[in-house]
C-alpha cells in the first residue's frame, strides 16, 4: 500500500519513534528521514513472549519484592496482572463509574498502595520496559554507534478526549521512564499527538484511499479504553492537505467492555460450581482475542464458535464433561456459542459507538457540510462486526465505512505519530523549528479546532457600556479606572486555529526595582459554548505558567508610577496556544524571544 507523495524533511539526522501506549495493547514504530522517504516506517512485531505480534498487552506484574517487573506476553499463565492502569492518569470525574472499570481500577489502586506506588509509577514502570525493547530493536537494524549518534525526537499518542493535567502526567512517566535521559547524541525531545490525529495522518494518504477534495472523513478510532472521533475536510490530495472540520467526540467504550461481557458470558454458564482459575480465565481471555473476538462478523449468521476450556481446569474439573440442559451446550470441554450469543457482548459497545458517531455527522452536518466515509482504527477499529454494524447504520446516506486490512488498524495510530513527528520537526523544543518538517511532506493537517474555551483573569480599561460596576476599581500604578476580573479568552471553544499561525496574544507586566525578573500567571477553562466575559467561581483553573526573562532587565521598558512616579520596568510578552484535541500545547514569547524549557514551565492543576 504506497503513500501519494515522499516527504522532504530537515530532521535527517534524526531518528523518530512514535508510541501508541493504550489501555489494553501498546505498540511501537520509528523512521529515520531515508525509511519515511522510501515509505518504510519500521514498526515493531517482535515482543518479549510474544512473537510475531502487531502490538503487546498494556499489563504488568509486579513480583514478591516489588521490583522485578514482568510485562506484556512476559507474564507468567496463571498469575493476575495490572490492567487499565493508564485510566488511573484521569481524575475520578473523568473516569466512566462503569462497574467492570471500578472493579479493574481498584485492582491496580490495591498494588499501588501495596508498593507504595502512584499511577504515573505504574504507567513509568512500562514505558521504561518498552521503551528499552524499542530501542534494542533500533539497535538490530542499525549499528549501535550510529543509533547513539542520532538525536531521538519521541511522540506518545494520547486520547483526543484527555485535558492537560492528564498529557502533563504522560509527560511526568515519560520522564521518569527515563526516555528523556541525555544522550551522546544530544537532549530527546517529547511531543503529543491526539491517537485519531495520529491515525489519520497514516491512513488517508494512502492510495487506494481515492480521495477527492473538499470530501471529509470521520475518522473513529476504536481502542480498549476509549473511543475518539475527529473529523477532517481534504483541501488537497498531493499532497493530502486537510483540516478539522467539525469538534471530536469521544467516550469510554471501547473493546475492553466487549472483552467483560464475554467473560461474564462464560462465567455464568459455567458457574460457582465449575469456576475457573485465574489462569483458566486469563487463557481463555487469550484465546477469545486471538480466534473469536478478531474473528467475529467474517462468517455465515449461523456460525456457532468454540470456546475451549482451558487443560489444567479441564482435567481437574470437565473430563469428558458434557452439558446441554442450557444453551449454550458445554461438549467434549468446549462451550458453543452461536452467534447471536457473541453478538451479545458485542451490542452494548457497538450502539455506544454508533451514538458517538451519530453525534460526530450531526456535527458536521451543523457546519453545511455531508460525511464523505468513516474510517476505521485502532484495534477495534479492525472489528468486521463493527465495520458492518456501521455500513448498515449509514447505507442510506452513502457514507462509506473504510478500514484497512490485516495489521493496518491496529499499527495505524504508531505509524502515524512518525509522521507527526517529522511534520512537526519536533514541536515543543526550542532545538527545532515547529514548521522545518512540513515541506513536501505527503499529508498535514492545517487546522484544528478548540474544544474549550482556555484564558486569564486580567484587568482592561473600565467601560461603562460593557463592565459591571461592581468590577470597577481604581488603578493607582497607571492612574485609570480598570474593571477587574476580566476574562481575556485566547481561544473560544469551536474557533479554527492554523498549524502555521498559532493563536498568539499580547500583555504586559509592571514590576518595581525589587522584580527579580520572572512572573507567573494562571490559565483558566470552561467549556460554555459562549465564552463569559467575567471570571466565575465555576471556571476551571488549568494550569499556573512561570517564565523567567532571558534578557537583560536593563532591556526592558521604563514607565513611571502615575502618582509616585517611581520607575518600574514593563514585561511585554505573548503567551502561544494550540489546540491538540481537549489539550493545547502552550508557549510564551517575550521581545518575540520564544522562551525555551529552561525559562518556562507549566504547572497543571
Amino acid at each position: 500500500m504506497g503513500r501519494r507523495n515522499v516527504p522532504t524533511t530537515s530532521k535527517k539526522g534524526v531518528i523518530v519513534i512514535g508510541i501508541d501506549f493504550g489501555t489494553t495493547f501498546s505498540g511501537a514504530a520509528w523512521a529515520t528521514a531515508e525509511h519515511l522517504k522510501q515509505d518504510r516506517i519500521q514498526v515493531i512485531t517482535d515482543w518479549p513472549g510474544g512473537g510475531e505480534c502487531a502490538k503487546t498487552p498494556t499489563e504488568l506484574f509486579y513480583n514478591d519484592n516489588g521490583k522485578d517487573i514482568d510485562w506484556g506476553y512476559e507474564i507468567p499463565a496463571g498469575k493476575e496482572p495490572v490492567r487499565w492502569f493508564k485510566l488511573l492518569l484521569l481524575r475520578d470525574q473523568d473516569i466512566d463509574k462503569n462497574e467492570r472499570v471500578i472493579l479493574a481500577l481498584r485492582q491496580a489502586r490495591s498494588i499501588m498502595q501495596r508498593d507504595s506506588k502512584t499511577a504515573v509509577d505504574l504507567v513509568a514502570d512500562y514505558l521504561r520496559l518498552l521503551w528499552e525493547h524499542t530501542v534494542s530493536h533500533i539497535k538490530k537494524e542499525h549499528r549501535e554507534s550510529v543509533v547513539e549518534s542520532m538525536p531521538f525526537h519521541v511522540v506518545i499518542t494520547v486520547p483526543a478526549i484527555w485535558k492537560d493535567y492528564a498529557r502533563d502526567a504522560m509527560r511526568k512517566a515519560a520522564t521518569k521512564a527515563g526516555i528523556l535521559e541525555d544522550r551522546v547524541a544530544g537532549p530527546t525531545t517529547l511531543s503529543f499527538a491526539p491517537e485519531p490525529e495520529a491515525a489519520a495522518l497514516s491512513t488517508l494518504c494512502e492510495t487506494d484511499r481515492n480521495i477527492k477534495p473538499h470530501e471529509v472523513f470521520v475518522v473513529c478510532d476504536a481502542g480498549g479504553g476509549t473511543v475518539d472521533l475527529i473529523s477532517y475536510q481534504i483541501d488537497s490530495v498531493n499532497p493530502v492537505i486537510m483540516h478539522e472540520s467539525a469538534e471530536g467526540t469521544g467516550g469510554l467504550c471501547g473493546g475492553i467492555f466487549i472483552d467483560e461481557a464475554y467473560k461474564d458470558m462464560f462465567q455464568h454458564r459455567l458457574g460457582d460450581a465449575c469456576s475457573l482459575s485465574e489462569k483458566g480465565i486469563n487463557q481463555m481471555m487469550k484465546d477469545w482475542e486471538r480466534e473469536i473476538k478478531s474473528d467475529f462478523g467474517r462468517g455465515r449468521a449461523n456460525k456457532r464458535y468454540f470456546a475451549r476450556l482451558p487443560f489444567e481446569d479441564a482435567t481437574k474439573k470437565f473430563y469428558m464433561w458434557d452439558d446441554t440442559s442450557e444453551e449454550p451446550y458445554i461438549i467434549q470441554c468446549s462451550i458453543q456459542f452461536k452467534s447471536d450469543d457473541i453478538k451479545q457482548a458485542f451490542d452494548q459497545t457497538v450502539r455506544d459507538i454508533g451514538a458517538l458517531v451519530d453525534e460526530q455527522v450531526t456535527k458536521v452536518k451543523a457546519r453545511g457540510l455531508s460525511v464523505a466515509g468513516i474510517i476505521l482504527v485502532g484495534g477495534l477499529g479492525g472489528s468486521m462486526y463493527l465495520h458492518t454494524y456501521l455500513k448498515d447504520r449509514y447505507k442510506q446516506e452513502n457514507i462509506d465505512i473504510l478500514r484497512s486490512t490485516g495489521n493496518g488498524p491496529r499499527t495505524s495510530i504508531c505509524r502515524g505519530a512518525v509522521i507527526k513527528g517529522f511534520l512537526d520537526g519536533g514541536e515543543g523544543s526550542a532545538r527545532h523549528d515547529p514548521t522545518s518538517g512540513m515541506n513536501n511532506a505527503p499529508v498535514r493537517v492545517k487546522s484544528t479546532i478548540s474544544r474549550a474555551n482556555i484564558g486569564v483573569k486580567y484587568r482592561e480599561i473600565f467601560d461603562e457600556a460593557r463592565h459591571d460596576p461592581r468590577d470597577k476599581i481604581f488603578d493607582e500604578t497607571e492612574g485609570v479606572y480598570r474593571a477587574t476580573d476580566q476574562m481575556q479568552w485566547y481561544l473560544k471553544r469551536g474557533e479554527e486555529v492554523f498549524a502555521e499561525d498559532p493563536i498568539r496574544h499580547a500583555f504586559y507586566r509592571l514590576y518595581n526595582n525589587s522584580f527579580d525578573g520572572s512572573f507567573q500567571d494562571e490559565l483558566y477553562q470552561c467549556e460554555d459554548l459562549e465564552a463569559p466575559m467575567r471570571w466565575s467561581p465555576n471556571m476551571t483553573k488549568l494550569c499556573n505558567f512561570s517564565c523567567k526573562l532571558n534578557i537583560p532587565r536593563s532591556e526592558l521598558e521604563i514607565v513611571r508610577n502615575a502618582k509616585t512616579l517611581e520607575e518600574m520596568k514593563k514585561v511585554n510578552f505573548e503567551l502561544e496556544l494550540k489546540p491538540s484535541g481537549a489539550s493545547s500545547d502552550f508557549g510564551v514569547l517575550i521581545n518575540g524571544q520564544r522562551q525555551g524549557g529552561n525559562s518556562f514551565s507549566l504547572q497543571y492543576q
